[in-house]
């Protein structure tokens, strides 16, 4: 892989965490809730080779520690936006895997001058997109319900490695406590203009039906990969690196 280059920047109160690889037009991917930008390393070296490739870690994830200030998507949105205008990226694609593409959505609706094309994985609008065992989970959540694999990912990167159960708590806690702003509406889908591409895994956590009346919202059609939630992005995303591909272009030289 090309050069690589990791940073912070001071926004909205975080010491918020970001790498560049890659040189070329920016391509901003978006990790799911509770990851780390680790997550993307399946797909990274060939995103880029054709791109500058932009990893942010929310608040409270990853690198990015948290702060006395509840999770809310609608302020991740905000976070992001004044990353990438302190990182002087005025127009750029966009990619957001589960809770990164309910992050990415509030972006484009927020900062439609910012997004040239916007790609969702597994993402939702609202929680009734998840099929009703998996939103009682997230609103029941415990530290020890969760793969130990994003417990390690998080430990390795986070300041303060001890505060996994916290940041647990703190997503249970936004799901039991939706704030209007959160969450969008169908009509705030249909207002973004911004070419859409929606993935999901044929084996996923989100409901058929609502992820097919989503892409309606979106103006698009709904792409399904081999796998569940995880799986066709982490062991098997050759099928979603090829809808990527061509869908932001990568085979042509921008």
């Amino acid at each position: 892989m090309s050069e690589k280059k990791c940073g912070y920047e001071k926004v909205n109160g975080l010491n918020m965490y970001y790498e560049i690889h890659g040189s070329g037009n920016p391509l901003i991917l978006l990790h799911g809730q509770f990851a780390t930008a680790s997550m993307f390393d399946p797909i990274l070296p060939e995103l880029a080779h054709h791109r500058q490739v932009v990893l942010i870690e929310q608040q409270g994830h990853g690198h990015t520690a948290d702060i006395n200030r509840p999770l809310s998507f609608a302020q991740m949105g905000r976070d992001t936006a004044e990353l990438l205008s302190q990182l002087g990226i005025t127009k750029a694609d966009v990619f957001g895997y589960s809770a990164g593409g309910t992050v990415a959505l509030h972006l484009a609706k927020s900062n439609p001058h910012l997004v040239r094309k916007l790609a969702l994985a597994s993402t939702i609008y609202s929680l009734d997109g998840y099929f009703p065992y998996i939103a009682e989970g997230i609103k029941h959540a415990s530290a020890e319900a969760f793969p130990s694999q994003m417990r390690q990912e998080y430990e390795r990167a986070a300041p303060h490695p001890e505060n996994w159960a916290k940041l647990i708590a703190k997503g249970s806690e936004m799901a039991n406590n939706p704030n209007k702003v959160d969450f969008l509406e169908p009509t705030q889908l249909q207002q973004i203009t911004a070419p859409v591409l929606l993935v999901n895994g044929d084996n996923d956590i989100i409901r058929p039906e609502y992820a097919n009346e989503m892409a309606k919202l979106l103006h698009t059609n709904l792409i399904v990969v081999p796998g569940d939630h995880v799986s066709y992005i982490s062991t098997q995303p050759q099928f979603l690196l090829d809808h990527l591909k061509k869908f932001f272009e990568l085979s042509l030289n921008q």
